[in-house]
Order: structure tokens, then sequence, then C-alpha cells
């Protein structure tokens, strides 16, 4: 395991039953009274704060920062907060503060131990990314996306399921997040293939699995 000194602070952290990759928005309302204080101070202090699975079992404990992108209401009296969050970087819990009503925890930066990126399978993974949107509809989007340079921004162009999304933001290796997103993608299309798009919904697509 690999932990960067850059980060060894203390963050709020936010418990959820999902998991959020980097790169990926997540839509979210905000309507308990010391969440809603968590929001606020990391509004006013320009903080982001650690999204966690809420359903973690695991030894170690590993989320994704969420800096706040967009901001609406909070203003009338119940003070709910409809925010857009957007996954900026890996973590792992070191240990956890309650000196506030919302938790918080020492983290230090989750880093991969091998960071090269095979191009070939980079390459192989986008051609699949492309064939699935082709499949759901999306051709008139495709001259309009750039080939994604790393897993995460293939993964953020993904509805993945949350078993997929702890594969990859635990792996500490580009390369091997890219096989799993093949895997997915290959999936994926042999599904598309053998459903009927019109009658299972998959313009919207229910969610990729690993």
């Amino acid at each position: 395991m690999y932990f960067d000194s850059r980060m060894n602070d203390k963050i709020p952290i936010f418990p959820l039953p999902l998991v959020l990759l980097p790169g990926e928005k997540l839509p979210l309302h905000i309507f308990e009274e010391k969440y809603k204080k968590m929001i606020e101070y990391c509004l006013k202090n320009n903080q982001k704060f650690g999204i966690i699975n809420s359903k973690n079992s695991d030894s170690l404990v590993i989320g994704c920062t969420a800096s706040i992108e967009q901001l609406v209401g909070g203003e009338n009296d119940s003070r709910e907060y409809d925010i857009l969050v957007s996954g900026v970087e890996r973590f792992i819990v070191k240990s956890y503060n309650t000196s506030k009503p919302y938790k918080q925890a020492y983290v230090k930066t989750w880093n991969d131990i091998d960071d090269t990126i095979d191009q070939t399978l980079l390459q192989e993974a986008n051609i699949f990314l492309y064939e699935v949107l082709l499949k759901l509809g999306a051709s008139s989007k495709i001259p309009q996306i750039n080939m994604p340079k790393s897993s995460f921004e293939i993964a953020s162009m993904l509805d993945i399921d949350k078993r997929a999304k702890k594969i990859l933001l635990k792996s500490q290796s580009e390369n091997d997040r890219l096989i799993v997103l093949k895997r997915i993608l290959k999936k994926a299309i042999i599904k598309i293939d053998y459903e009927d798009p019109a009658r299972s919904g998959y313009p919207s697509y229910a969610q990729f699995e690993a």
C-alpha cells in the first residue's frame, strides 16, 4: 500500500450507501441537521468533504473527496441544500474524530503503486466504450467526446454498480482498472445485444456490472 503525505488532514465525512469515484458527478439533497452544518462549514471554508460507503465492512475504509460544484437552496428556514459534487481524490481513513456533530476523519491519499498506462489497453477500453454508446443510441454525441485518457475518465461516463465501483476505487493500478472496465463494457455489449433496448429502457441503461 502507498500513502501520499500530501493529504494527512482532518476532513468532514459523509457516509452514504454508495461509492463516489474521482471525476464522477453526484447530486445530493442535504436535509439532516448535522450534514447541513457540514455543508455550511465546507462552503464557508472552501473545504472538500469525504464520501465513504456506509455499508462498508472492509478493514480498510477507502473513500473519495467531494468538491461542491453547484449549490441550490439553503436560503429558506429549512436550510436544506441541493448540491452537485464532483469526486476529486481517493483517500484512506486513518482514524475518526467526533468533536463535531458530523463525523470527521484523519485521512491520507490513496495513490496507485503502478501508475503506468498501457496505451493499447486504454485504446481497447475506449473502443468498447464507443461501441456501447453507439448501441445505446448516443452516436450523435461521439464526435463531441474526446478519447478518455484514464480509467476514471471512462468510469465517469458510465452508471457503474456499487460492487464494480468498489473494485475501481480500491485498485492501485491504472492498468488493472482498465482491465475491469473492459470486462464491464464487454458484458454490457452482450447484454444490450441480447435484450431489446426499447423494451428494457437501455437509453438510460440500468447499471453496468463487473
